[in-house]
C-alpha cells in the first residue's frame, strides 16, 4: 500500500516544484493581484478569502485533472504507440527537445499582455475566481510544457482514466498550494525571495529529469532488457551534475553547501540502486507460444501456463527480475509447460488472434490451465504479482501444491 502512495507524493512535490521556475515563479504575483493585494490583517477578511483561494486552486485542477484523465483513456495498453518503437523513440526525442528549454537553449514564456491583463482584475467572486484558475492553468500549460507533457506520457500507458486523474488533481494541488497560501494571505508577497540563479539551478533538475525520461523512452523502444539501470545511472549523472558541475547559484555560500549535499544523496541512492540490482533475469525457460502446440499440451492433461508479455511492459520485466527468479516459484511451476506469447508488436496477426481468443486486456497477464484442459480462471493475475502472493495463487486455485523446500 505504501509503494502505491510514493508517486503521487512524487506528483504532488512536482507540481509544487514547478512554480520555483523562472517561468512560473512570476504567476504568483498575477495571483495576489486577482485577490487584490491591500494588506489585510482582519482575520474575518482573510477567511473571506479562503473560498475564493480554493475555488481558484479548483479550477486549475480542473483542466489538469482532465488532461490526465484524457491521456490515460487515449493511451490503452494495447495502443499502437506502444507497440510501435519508433513512436516510443519519438516520445524520447520529444523529452530531449523540450529537456533543451529546460537548459536555456530556448524559453517558454507567457505573453507579457496576458499578465498585464490578468494582473488588472480584482475581486472577483468565487465562480470568477474558478474561471480565473481554469483561466491560468490553460495558459499556463505551455509555460510549463516539458514536466507536464512528461507526466502525460507516462500516465497515458497506465490505461486508467482514474489514475491519469488522480496523478493530474494531485499534481496541480501541488502546484496551485503557494496561490491557495497567496491568495488567502496575498500580503505574503512581499515576503517571497526575489528571482535568482537558484531558480535556474532549479530549471536545470527539470532538464535532467526530462533528459532521463528521454533515455527511458530510447531504451525501452531499442533495448528493453536495459530499463533497470535507466534510474541508477540518472540518479548518479544527475547527481555529479546538479551537485558538482552546474555552477548556478555557485556564487552564494550557502546554496553551494546545499547543491553539495543534493548532489551527495542522489548518487548515494543511484549506488544503492546499483549495489541491489537483480544478478539474473528469469531463470525460467519459456517456450515460444504455438496454438498447435499449446492445444495439444491441454488435450494430454499437462498443466500449462501461458504468460502475455511485451518488451515495452515494465511489469513484465519486473516479474522477470523478482517474481520468476524465486526459488520457491520455480519449483512451484516445475509440473507446468511455460509459454510465453511476446505481444511486444500488437499488429501481429498470431498476436492480436492469441490476444483476442484468451481476452486478454493488459501485460503481463498468466493463464493457467489445469490437467482437465480447461483454464483455471481463479488463477489468472494481471501486472505484477510480487512471489508470495503469486505463490498463494498456485496453492490456492491450480490445485496443484507447493512443493516442500
Amino acid at each position: 500500500m505504501v509503494h502505491e502512495i510514493f508517486p503521487f507524493i512524487g506528483y504532488y512535490l512536482t507540481g509544487l516544484a514547478l512554480n520555483l521556475t523562472p517561468c512560473v515563479y512570476p504567476m504568483l504575483a498575477v495571483t495576489v493581484s486577482l485577490f487584490g493585494a491591500q494588506k489585510e490583517k482582519e482575520s474575518a477578511q482573510k477567511i473571506s478569502r479562503w473560498p475564493r483561494a480554493t475555488s481558484y486552486v479548483l479550477g486549475m485542477a480542473t483542466m489538469y485533472s482532465a488532461l490526465g484523465a484524457s491521456a490515460s483513456l487515449t493511451g490503452g495498453l494495447f495502443g499502437a504507440w506502444l507497440s510501435n518503437r519508433w513512436v516510443l523513440a519519438g516520445a524520447g526525442l520529444l523529452m530531449l527537445l523540450l529537456a533543451f528549454s529546460m537548459f536555456g537553449l530556448y524559453e517558454l514564456q507567457l505573453p507579457q499582455g496576458l499578465l498585464t491583463r490578468l494582473s488588472r482584475r480584482r475581486g472577483t467572486g468565487i465562480l470568477g475566481m474558478y474561471l480565473a484558475g481554469l483561466g491560468v492553468g490553460i495558459f499556463a500549460a505551455p509555460c510549463i510544457g516539458p514536466p507536464v507533457v512528461a507526466l502525460l506520457t507516462l500516465v497515458s500507458a497506465k490505461g486508467s482514466a482514474l489514475y491519469g486523474f488522480l496523478a493530474f488533481f494531485v499534481m496541480s494541488l501541488g502546484l496551485g498550494t503557494p496561490y491557495w497560501i497567496l491568495g488567502t494571505f496575498s500580503g505574503a508577497l512581499e515576503k517571497l525571495p526575489r528571482s535568482g540563479m537558484w531558480l535556474v539551478w532549479v530549471e536545470r533538475l527539470f532538464g535532467v529529469v526530462l533528459v532521463a525520461m528521454a533515455v527511458y523512452f530510447f531504451v525501452l523502444a531499442f533495448t528493453p532488457k536495459s530499463l533497470r539501470w535507466v534510474l541508477p545511472v540518472a540518479l548518479i549523472l544527475g547527481g555529479l551534475y546538479l551537485g558538482f558541475v552546474e555552477k548556478a547559484g555557485s556564487d552564494k555560500t550557502l546554496f553551494k553547501k546545499l547543491k553539495w549535499g543534493f548532489g551527495v544523496l542522489v548518487i548515494l541512492a543511484g549506488l544503492a540502486l546499483v549495489v541491489q540490482a537483480p544478478g539474473k533475469i528469469s531463470a525460467l525457460v519459456w517456450e515460444p507460444y504455438d496454438a498447435q502446440k499449446l492445444q495439444a499440451y491441454r488435450a494430454s492433461g499437462q498443466p500449462v501456463v501461458l504468460d502475455f508479455y511485451a518488451d515495452w511492459c515494465l511489469p513484465c520485466h519486473e516479474m522477470d527480475e523478482k517474481t520468476f527468479t524465486d526459488s520457491g516459484v520455480i519449483k512451484a511451476l516445475e509440473p507446468y509447460k511455460k509459454m510465453r506469447v511476446d505481444v511486444t508488436h500488437f499488429n501481429a496477426a498470431q498476436t492480436r488472434d492469441s490476444v483476442d481468443r484468451f481476452n486478454v486486456a493488459g501485460v503481463p497477464t498468466l493463464i493457467f490451465f489445469g490437467e482437465d484442459g480447461e483454464e483455471v480462471t481463479a488463477s489468472r493475475t494481471v501486472g505484477f504479482v510480487p512471489p508470495k502472493k503469486f505463490l498463494e495463487i498456485i496453492s490456492q486455485n491450480t490445485g496443484f501444491p507447493l512443493p516442500r523446500e
